[in-house]
């Protein structure tokens, strides 16, 4: 007899879930991958699936509602709080007590005579009252008779359960989409019931005939009904997953087959058909009847009349224009291939496509683009969108100076960027909103509302993805710096609004990241003076710092005005940062607002900064620059990193993002970073505006009640690199000794965070992973170089190659040499075979011939001397004398010489110098600091 106890199970759990989890959860991952990459688009649930979902909805509330104690039968044992080795007139006096008027009942009366012996009582608590009570031909001798009366009990809620299975996975109900699942539904039913069963006859019932105490008592049947209960709903609830997530595409996606998808083509020909016969009827009716065909004929006639009258409109004919022009000039996604980039490094051009997509036609508006296709597909296709601040700053600054490929050497020269976020993720750079960089609008219809911004990037994605969908199923990650803390939550907001209506064509926008972001005035504005202190700027008590702190003060009485904290700028408080550097000040030199280790000329104060800008400005503005990047010619003005007229005419009523942020916590996850050494949007101001935002049910990073989420130390390649902190969908990530441009300082690191945030894992496809370690840990395998596609692997692969064609040519020799051996060999046997036959018997044994001289002995005769005057002709010589004969080749005194079927040492003089000349694939690189 077994029986398995609750510990047992928790036993087997513990010890096979860590080894089954980690599987169970790779398995999911690739098939939602697989799912993805599959041309299937998700759809709405069919109304027939719905109907199966409610039918398991209803199995589970019922399964749930059974396991409740007030629906189960009454345990005489519990209410009494009795042992097992009660008297029985004790139990039932006791029972007795807590009935109506303090009698028993008819039902008790028929269980007291069957319980009076331990055993009776054990098989009651095993089976339940009703067996015990009702079974006519069970005796407690025979145990197992108990339990075939118990079995239609036991089996009769899984045959309700397996009706319900059956109803919603059945093809006239459920359609294919359930039909598809009916095996897998039926063997949880019936596995169900068996085990069970196998639970009921298998266990120990005299187990309980040991307690001593009321709460050492395995009530058995009571407890079964309780896993029973919510087995079945654990059952339906999963089945319920598999089937809403298979019928809406989204997961264990099986496309049709091409006889499938032959009857669905049949059944719309035939459609098609049915009612082109019917327009044909039609049709004959009206030709035959004459007052039908003369209204046809006056209908056609006064349309003609009408569509020429519309057609003689000038707005008409201008839009029919504008059509034919747009027509006309539509692009592939051809035009945008960069076949070539002036100054580009040697080896293959990376995949990248550029140019303009037009978002507002009635005011020229274009949005430019530089997408560059990922290198290596990690575990799924991703897509950075990054956007840069200002607002009216190009995002030209993150493809050259920050997370593209390339970094400029000098005005001419492009380089590898260590570090760059297109390893594992598609990068796509948007100058936006229209005018920035190389966009262009007209001058009078610059982007003046965060909404518009955010309506115009939705637009340009669109087109895009038409373009190239190929990019339109992979996750979406926005990210950017500084203003772009206002433009990523508002363009994350209208995607997901945009979701919302085509739900059957939805953008898996996946993540945000937002470093040094300008996100929360009231807090940042609060945060200049504050960093101003900690980073020793100003001093507590100068007259800097009450100039200061009063500025701050008319700051404050504007921010508490009636919607004075719903502005994205305020200018009073814009004027406390200028202040400070001027203030600050020693002569003509100033703090760089976006690094405050460095400083820059007065009024500059940072613009001037980064130092690659120098390089960059020149570079874009080549025209040799701008036909590879399929500039426009409308864009006439040269290329600008920061764009006044864009920045003037900026003046949002929206609320700032941090008004957003909680709604699109409950969707997309989010990373706030910062760099230490910034001050303009210090991370003082970040970490403040975290703090006092709530989200998701709690406020800051506040885990439960008085509990905040700890703040890790992250090191990058044993050195100490920052700070993570995360909680509910946000994580937030300071680094060290870093600017207001944190991928400019540390693009790997920027990079490590990135594949953390997408769960980027090589370890599926190889290569080097990074030393990063958060609290001392290591998590998933990201790399930043030395996997193998990557431009380290393909230099050294290329020296693999040239090894290759030098073993080659080495091998070549060899094999010329064994066949030049083999044909003086050859030769040479040839030759004595000549000489042999030309010699006869006599030459053989030493005798005197008259074709050839003796030659002092030298030739053919043995050393050892062969005695005269036998018979050759009798064979009278012995056969081993011929095998001691050997072709002496002649050689220089001191030549060596080698055994033509020995093995040449050749071979091992190679392999030794191979093995010395590998070079190892990987390549150290030095972090641009």
């Amino acid at each position: 007899m077994v029986q398995i106890s609750l510990s047992t199970l928790k036993t087997i759990l513990f010890t096979i879930g860590p080894l089954t989890l980690p599987s169970i959860v790779s398995y999911y991952r690739r098939y939602r991958a697989r799912s993805r990459s599959r041309p299937v688009p998700i759809r709405p649930l069919p109304s027939h699936v719905l109907i199966a979902l409610n039918i398991l909805f209803v199995s589970c509330l019922f399964a749930l509602i059974s396991t409740i104690p007030t629906f189960a039968p009454e345990n005489i044992f519990l209410v009494t709080s009795s042992r097992l080795q009660t008297p029985n007139d004790v139990l039932f006096t006791r029972l007795g007590y807590l009935r109506p008027h303090g009698k028993l009942t008819v039902a008790d009366d028929l269980l007291k005579p069957r319980i009076a012996s331990i055993g009776a009582r054990c098989l009651y608590l095993f089976y339940g009252p009703s067996v015990v009570t009702h079974c006519p031909f069970c005796v407690s001798d025979e145990p197992m008779s108990y339990f075939w009366y118990a079995i239609p009990m036991i089996l009769f809620p899984h045959i309700l359960h397996l009706f319900a299975l059956g109803a919603a996975t059945s093809s006239a109900i459920a359609g294919k989409e359930g039909n598809r699942w009916r095996t897998l539904a039926i063997m949880i039913g019936v596995g169900l019931a068996v085990f069970e069963c196998y639970l009921t006859g298998a266990g120990d019932f005299k187990a309980n005939a040991r307690a001593l105490k009321p709460e050492d008592l395995n009530h058995f049947h009571w407890n079964m009904r309780i896993w029973r209960g919510m087995l079945i709903a654990v059952a339906d609830a999963v089945l319920a997953g598999f089937l809403w997530a298979s019928a809406t595409n989204r997961m264990f996606v099986v496309p049709p087959t091409a006889a499938e998808r032959m009857e669905t083509l049949t059944k719309l020909l035939e459609n098609a058909r049915g009612r082109l016969g019917a327009l044909s009827v039609v049709r004959n009716v009206v030709v035959r009847d004459e007052g039908l065909r003369r209204k046809a004929e006056a209908y056609w006639r006064k349309e003609g009349q009408v569509m020429a009258e519309v057609m003689d409109e000038r707005e008409v004919v201008e839009a029919w224009i504008l059509i034919l022009a747009e027509n006309v000039a539509a692009k592939s996604a051809a035009d945008y291939f960069v076949d070539s980039l002036p100054g580009q490094p040697d080896g293959p051009l990376l995949t990248m496509h550029a140019g303009h997509i037009e978002v507002t036609p009635e005011h020229h508006g274009n949005l430019f683009f530089w997408h560059f296709q990922n290198r290596h597909i990690a575990n799924r296709q991703r897509t950075v969108l990054w956007l840069n601040g200002g607002p009216g700053c190009s995002s030209m600054d993150g493809a050259l100076m920050e997370i593209g490929p390339y970094r400029l050497k000098d005005s001419e020269h492009l380089v590898y960027s260590d570090g760059s976020w297109d390893e594992f993720a598609n990068v796509l750079f948007v100058d936006n909103p229209v005018g920035t960089g190389y966009s262009y609008v007209d001058t009078d219809s610059y982007v003046t509302e965060l909404t518009q911004m955010a309506d115009q990037m939705v637009q340009f994605l669109e087109k895009f993805f038409a373009l190239f969908p190929e990019y339109v199923t992979n996750d979406l990650y926005i990210a950017g710096e500084s203003y772009a803390g206002q433009h990523i939550p508002y363009i994350a907001k209208a995607i997901l609004a945009r979701n919302a209506k085509q739900e059957d064509k939805r953008w898996n926008l996946s993540g945000l990241l937002i470093g040094n972001g300008w996100i929360s005035p009231v807090e940042q504005y609060d945060a200049y003076i504050q960093f101003g202190y900690q980073a020793g700027l100003i001093q507590g008590g100068t007259d800097i710092a009450k100039k200061l702190e009063a500025m701050y003060s008319e700051c404050v009485t504007t921010l508490n005005k009636p919607g004075g904290a719903d502005k994205v700028d305020q200018p009073a408080c814009e004027k406390i940062l200028t202040k400070m550097l001027d203030l600050t000040r020693k002569g003509n030199r100033c703090f760089n607002m976006y690094d405050v280790r460095l400083d820059d000329t007065w009024p500059s104060c940072g613009m001037n900064w980064p130092p690659d800008l120098k390089r960059v400005t020149p570079y874009l503005r080549r025209e040799d620059v701008k036909q590879a990047l399929h500039i426009n010619k409308d864009k006439q003005s040269g290329w600008i990193e920061c764009a006044g007229a864009v920045s003037n005419a900026f003046h949002p009523k929206s609320k700032p993002s941090i008004s957003i942020l909680p709604e699109l916590l409950e969707h997309v996850p989010m990373v706030l970073f910062s760099g230490d050494q910034d001050l303009i949007c210090n991370h003082v101001g970040t970490e403040e505006l975290i703090h006092n935002m709530e989200w998701n049910g709690a406020k800051g990073f506040e885990l439960s009640p008085g509990t905040m989420a700890p703040r890790r130390d992250w090191t990058f390649e044993g050195e100490p690199a920052g700070i993570y902190q995360e909680a509910r969908n946000l994580t937030y990530v300071l680094f060290y000794n870093s600017s207001h441009m944190v991928p400019f300082n540390f693009p790997r690191r920027s990079r490590d965070m990135l594949d953390r945030f997408m769960d980027v894992d090589i370890a599926s496809i190889g290569g080097k992973p990074t030393d990063s370690r958060i609290d001392g840990e290591k998590g998933v395998q990201t790399s930043v170089g030395g996997h193998p596609n990557s431009t380290v692997a393909e230099e050294a692969e290329k020296e693999k190659i040239e090894k290759a064609k030098y073993a080659a040519y080495y091998r070549s020799g060899e094999v010329a040499l064994v066949i030049v051996t083999v044909a003086a060999v050859a030769w040479g046997w040839f030759v004595w075979k000549d000489r042999r036959k030309r010699a006869g018997y006599q030459g053989l044994f030493g005798g005197s011939s008259s074709y050839l001289p003796r030659m002092n002995g030298v030739g053919f005769r043995d050393s050892r001397g062969t005695p005269n005057g036998r018979d050759v002709e009798a064979a009278d010589f012995d056969e081993g004398e011929l095998d001691d004969l050997h072709v002496v080749e002649p050689r220089e005194e001191g030549t060596e010489r080698y055994s033509i079927g020995g093995e040449s040492s050749e071979d091992d003089i190679g392999e030794s110098e191979r093995k010395n000349r590998h070079v190892d694939g990987t390549a150290e690189t030095k972090e641009k600091q």
